[in-house]
C-alpha cells in the first residue's frame, strides 16, 4: 500500500467517518453517543459525491483531505486519486462492519472522537461566531448628524493634544509595585527609567510620548488623561490584553486646525464601534437570557470526591 494511504487512514476513520453519522444512521447497533440538539451535517452536492458505499456517500472532500493529509497539496495524477478513492471505500466498508459488531463501544477510540468532536464543535462555534458578529456589525450605520454632535458636544477634548508620560506593565502585581513606589514620591521618571536598565544613554525617553492627538489617545485613557491637571499623574488604568498604564500629564495645547472634517472619519470609526460593542453586549444579553444553560452538578475544574 502506498505511503498516503498508511499514515492517514486511522485519521480518516476518525475524523471523516466517525462524525458524520451516515453509518451510525443506516445501523442501529451502534453505540456511539451523540448529542441530540447538535445540527446534523449538510448532505454533500450530488456533484461532489464520488462514490456511495450502503448508502453512505464518500465526497470529493474526503479525498481532498486524505490527499492534504498526506502532504500531496498540489495536483496529483487521476490514478493516484482513484487509488485513494478506493482505500477510503474500503476503509468506510470496515468502518461500517466494526460498527455493526459493536467496536465502536471501545473505550479507546470513544475518548478519541470526543477529542476529536471537541476539536469539531471549537471550530464551528469559532468560525460561525465571526460570521454571526460579522453580520451584526453591518448593521451598525453611523450618519453623519450623529458624527457632528458627538464632534460639538466634545469639541473641547478633541481639539486639545496632551503630553503624556507612561508606565506600561503587563501584570497586575507588577504595576501595583510601580503604583507604591510613585506614592512615595520617588519621581516619576525614576521610576520609568529603572524599566529600561539597558538603555543607552543617547537614547531617548521612551516612556515619554510627546504630544498626543485626540485619536492618538488609548481608549483606555480618554476618561482619565483629559480631566488630569498639568503635572498631576493617574491611578491605574486597566485595558485589555493584560496591559495596565499609570500616566503622568505634562503639557496640554489646543490645536486650531482641528475640524469637523478632519476629523470626521475618526468619530465615524469610534462611534461604529462604539454601537457594535452596544449591539454585542445587547446581543449576548438576549441570547442568555432566552437559553436553556444547566450547569453539571460537578464545577469545572473540581474533582469529584
Amino acid at each position: 500500500m502506498f505511503k498516503t494511504a498508511s499514515t492517514l487512514l486511522p485519521l480518516l476513520a476518525t475524523v471523516a467517518f466517525g462524525l458524520t453519522l451516515a453509518c451510525g444512521q443506516s445501523q442501529s447497533t451502534s453505540t456511539t453517543n451523540q448529542a441530540t440538539d447538535t445540527p446534523a451535517q449538510p448532505p454533500k452536492s450530488a456533484k461532489d459525491v464520488l462514490a456511495t458505499v450502503n448508502g453512505t456517500p464518500i465526497g470529493e472532500a474526503d479525498v481532498r483531505f486524505a490527499l492534504s493529509s498526506g502532504g500531496h497539496n498540489k495536483e496529483v495524477p487521476p490514478g493516484h486519486r482513484k487509488n485513494v478513492l478506493e482505500v477510503i471505500i474500503r476503509r468506510e466498508l470496515i468502518y461500517q462492519r466494526a460498527v455493526g459488531l459493536g467496536l465502536d463501544a471501545n473505550a479507546s477510540y470513544q475518548e478519541k472522537l470526543r477529542r476529536m468532536e471537541a476539536q469539531i464543535n471549537a471550530f464551528k462555534r469559532k468560525e460561525l461566531s465571526e460570521l454571526f458578529w460579522r453580520e451584526i456589525a453591518g448593521t451598525a450605520v453611523i450618519s453623519e448628524a450623529e458624527a457632528k454632535k458627538y464632534f460639538v458636544e466634545n469639541a473641547a477634548r478633541i481639539g486639545t493634544e496632551v503630553h503624556v508620560w507612561q508606565i506600561l506593565r503587563r501584570k497586575e502585581g507588577l504595576i501595583e509595585q510601580v503604583l507604591n513606589d510613585l506614592q512615595r514620591e520617588t519621581p516619576f521618571e525614576e521610576v520609568a527609567r529603572k524599566l529600561f536598565p539597558n538603555l543607552p544613554k543617547t537614547a531617548g525617553e521612551p516612556w515619554d510620548l510627546g504630544y498626543l492627538r485626540w485619536k492618538q489617545v488609548p481608549k483606555p485613557w480618554r476618561n482619565v488623561v483629559y480631566d488630569l491637571k498639568k503635572g498631576q499623574m493617574s491611578g491605574v488604568i486597566r485595558g485589555p490584553n493584560n496591559r495596565f498604564w499609570i500616566i503622568k500629564l505634562i503639557d496640554r495645547r489646543q490645536n486650531p486646525d482641528i475640524t469637523f472634517e478632519s476629523v470626521k472619519p475618526t468619530v465615524m470609526e469610534i462611534l461604529k464601534n462604539a454601537k457594535i460593542e452596544e449591539l454585542r453586549e445587547k446581543t449576548e444579553r438576549d441570547l442568555r437570557a432566552k437559553a436553556s444553560i444547566v450547569y453539571a452538578t460537578v464545577p469545572v475544574g473540581a474533582s469529584e470526591e
